[in-house]
């Protein structure tokens, strides 16, 4: 997982048009998708997810019935089945049948140069791989973690915004689809289609907040 290094020095006031509990919940929203995609979750987590069905309201139709399948999976999910299918289809053995790394879904030189860049825009931006982490900094959980901080940080610096967009274009929206497809299209995924149709919903989310703000 990434953690940050960034301390600002002042605070400002957040993005107008976004109030501090709608940062919180995307905020949420990103660390849930970072835990879900890290390992297989828990009883405690699956039982959290199911008794979450009225958080989100008000929103697009299509991220509030996305929300509302996963939390229904989650509500009847057996966990040692959903490790036994977090394993199959992203740990192994050998090559896992679905990546969950960006440069997977790359080509060209891009697919090359795609994790040195990433590491120089999150040093740049004060980020830095977590000493215990096993995963490359272009896991999705990882992109997810980031993306996590960078809203979090819109309350104290307004140029956080601007920050997380172009990592956001960057680093998730070229292959998110491509990846929920695959998901999808798993004979061996039960639990993670639900999650990653709720995933596909929340970035095309980001997608069109972004593009109006």
């Amino acid at each position: 997982m990434m953690t940050a290094t960034l301390e600002a020095d002042n605070r400002v006031p957040p993005v107008p048009g976004e109030t501090a509990e709608e940062m919180q919940a995307r905020a949420a929203l990103y660390g849930l998708l970072a835990h879900l995609f890290l390992a297989a979750p828990a009883r405690e987590l699956l039982d959290r997810i199911a008794a979450s069905s009225t958080l989100i309201s008000g929103e697009s139709l299509p991220l509030q019935a996305a929300w509302q399948e996963l939390c229904a999976a989650a509500r009847i999910a057996d966990p040692a089945r959903v490790r036994e299918e977090f394993d199959s289809v992203f740990v192994g053995p050998g090559r896992p049948e679905v990546s969950l790394y960006a440069s997977s879904y790359m080509s060209g030189t891009r697919r090359g140069h795609l994790l040195a860049e990433l590491r120089d825009d999150l040093a740049r931006a004060g980020y830095s791989r977590s000493a215990a982490s096993s995963e490359y900094e272009d896991h999705l959980s990882a992109l997810c973690e980031v993306m996590r901080g960078m809203v979090g940080e819109e309350q104290l610096d307004a140029a956080a915004f601007d920050a997380q967009r172009e990592f956001f274009e960057r680093y998730l929206a070229p292959w998110y689809a491509a990846l929920c497809d695959a998901i999808n299209q798993s004979g061996r995924t039960v639990f993670f289609r639900p999650v990653a149709r709720f995933a596909s919903a929340f970035f095309v989310n980001e997608s069109e907040y972004f593009e109006l703000a």
